[in-house]
């Protein structure tokens, strides 16, 4: 949380992400992530390079996948709504993320993640984190996001 002179201004958790991503890659489980948190349908023996960091206190995550597609997406998590037009450049407003998680409860986990990088709440967090599938995955999370 980050205090200035008129308004406190809640940060996303974005070190608890960073963290998370990094000890997914150790256990070989970021392929698995990228599939179910963005979708992809990489398969066993494809990877994707995948670079993480923060830009104006936005948490930007890019993905270039070098298997059958050649594809590079951009993911950015904003506390902004940010108009685009371009095709592989995705802004998600993680507040939006959030309304969505608590008024309608979503189960998209691209707004889930979203969700997760704005709640405060560590008995939130398990609730979201409970969406993944995958134990491993969940038991990483789970680790970084409720400290």
């Amino acid at each position: 949380m980050i205090y200035d002179k008129f308004k406190v201004v809640i940060t996303m958790n974005d070190e608890m992400l960073r963290l998370s991503l990094i000890e997914l890659m150790n256990k070989d489980l970021l392929n698995n992530f990228i599939n179910e948190i963005f979708n992809y349908h990489l398969r066993e023996g494809e990877y994707v390079y995948m670079q993480y960091k923060i830009v104006s206190d936005n948490i930007v995550i890019n993905i270039y996948d070098n298997s059958n597609s050649n594809c590079f997406k951009a993911y950015i998590f904003t506390n902004d709504d940010i108009d685009n037009d371009m095709k592989d450049v995705y802004y998600i407003n993680v507040n939006c993320c959030y309304e969505k998680y608590r008024n309608k409860g979503t189960k998209n986990k691209l707004d889930l993640l979203g969700a997760l990088l704005k709640e405060q709440d560590n008995d939130e967090k398990k609730r979201i984190i409970n969406y993944i599938d995958n134990d491993c995955m969940k038991n990483i999370l789970l680790k970084h996001f409720t400290v």
